[in-house]
Formats: structure tokens, C-alpha cells, sequence
């Protein structure tokens, strides 16, 4: 359990990246840190780096019959490598969720790049379960359901790629701390 000002939640599910803290009495921060170097990230990982070994073997081949043929090989260097990139992208990126007395920020971090949305409390009419596409670790575009924060018709998605245990668990800590 973990103790906030007014109430205490129940803490994450068992192996659970997720972090329930309290930095300031009435603030509440949910962090969903970075994938890292887990067994599905290292696979990844591993076909990626398998791939372009594969393509250096096929253009090493290629230039014994010259120049000209081994630019055959550049479109997939090019995939190989824009592959890679997006994969470690989405593997060091996190989100999280600051819960203030009035408003809700939702922060995503990718790469370089932050994403935010800033929501009063007040605009927010649930917390659920949605459908939609989401980037999974190696950067495809991937239909599931996930837990999203509804404020004025629209669906803030949190945790798409978390587990089905961790999912639900925030789905129940963010209906009972957003009321």
C-alpha cells in the first residue's frame, strides 16, 4: 500500500515497473519508466542486429560483381537502420501521470521529443478502457486496449504497453484518485 494524503492505494502488481509515489502532500506521480534491456527488448534487439549482419553478408557478396549491384543493398541498410533507431526510441521511452488537486498532466517522453496534455479535473468524465493503435517496441503500429483518461470527448492514453494486471491496476488507482 502506498500512503497518500488522504487515502491509501494499493501498490502495483507483483513485477510491476510502474511507481506510485507522493513528492508533495496532495500530488501523486505515476511513473511508467523506460522498457530498458528486458528479455523482449534484447530480442528485439537481436533480430534487428541479426538483419543487418544479414544484409553486410549479402553486400560484401554483392561487390564482387561491382558497384552497381551492391546499391541493391542500400534499401534495406536503410530499413535495417530506421528499424534500430525507432526500436531504441520506444525501449528508453516512458510516461507519466502528476495528479494535482485541480488538473492531471500526462507527460510522454520518446527520444527527444515530450509530448504533454495538461487536464482540469474538473473536464475529466472518466477513466477507461479504449481501443486504439499504439507504437510497440519495435516502432509498428499495433492495435490493443489500454487505460486513457476522457476529458471533453477526448481519450489520453496511458500504459499501452503494459501488462493486462498493470493496465487494470491503473485504470482502478486513477478512477479513485480522479473524482
Amino acid at each position: 500500500m502506498v500512503k497518500t494524503s488522504d487515502a491509501e492505494l494499493p501498490s502495483a502488481p507483483s513485477g510491476s515497473r510502474i511507481e506510485l509515489t507522493c513528492p508533495a502532500p496532495g500530488n501523486i506521480l505515476i511513473l511508467i519508466p523506460k522498457e530498458g534491456f528486458t528479455g523482449r527488448g534484447i530480442f528485439i534487439f537481436a533480430v534487428i542486429f541479426f538483419w543487418l549482419l544479414m544484409i553486410l553478408m549479402w553486400t560484401v557478396l554483392l561487390l564482387q560483381y561491382g558497384i552497381a549491384w551492391t546499391l541493391l543493398s542500400v534499401p534495406f541498410w536503410i530499413l535495417g537502420l530506421v528499424t534500430l533507431r525507432i526500436s531504441a526510441r520506444e525501449l528508453f521511452s516512458f510516461q507519466s501521470v502528476e495528479i494535482t488537486s485541480g488538473a492531471v498532466t500526462i507527460r510522454k517522453k520518446t527520444g527527444k521529443q515530450t509530448a504533454s496534455a495538461a487536464l482540469n479535473k474538473k473536464d475529466i468524465s472518466a477513466v477507461s478502457f479504449v481501443e486504439g493503435s499504439y507504437k510497440t517496441l519495435y516502432g509498428m503500429s499495433r492495435k490493443g486496449i489500454y487505460t486513457a483518461i476522457i476529458s471533453k470527448g477526448e481519450a489520453f492514453g496511458i500504459g499501452e504497453r503494459c501488462r493486462v494486471a498493470e493496465k487494470q491496476w491503473l485504470a482502478d488507482v486513477l478512477k479513485s484518485l480522479i473524482k
